[in-house]
């Protein structure tokens, strides 16, 4: 058994949600900014919404420390789902990893 922050009650694992392989920070004209978790199939791992971009970035380096990489990187402008641009980098950077 596993139990989430803030001592909610206790949960399996397969309940879970997955640990991420790349973070997705959307803000737009709406105040405030979302902070987006996936792994590299595509799973979501989580979201949550933050007062400021700054607030953001601060839950995750909170979350991911030392492996979360910085700086963040923008997203072309001529992509038409972030989220699926998010999935794809983190694949085509991490498809080989444990081979080196």
């Amino acid at each position: 058994m596993a139990t989430h922050t803030g001592g909610h009650q206790a949960i399996s694992e397969e309940k879970l949600l997955p640990i991420a392989d790349v973070l997705l920070l959307i803000v737009d004209e709406d105040p405030g900014a979302m902070l987006f978790r996936y792994t590299t199939a595509a799973e979501f791992g989580g979201d949550t919404w933050h007062p400021t971009v700054e607030a953001a970035r601060a839950q995750a380096e909170y979350e991911y420390g030392d492996a979360l990489l910085v700086p963040w990187l923008p997203v072309p402008e001529d992509v038409d789902d972030p989220h699926h641009f998010a999935i794809q980098y983190a694949l085509d950077r991490l498809k080989d990893r444990g081979r080196w």
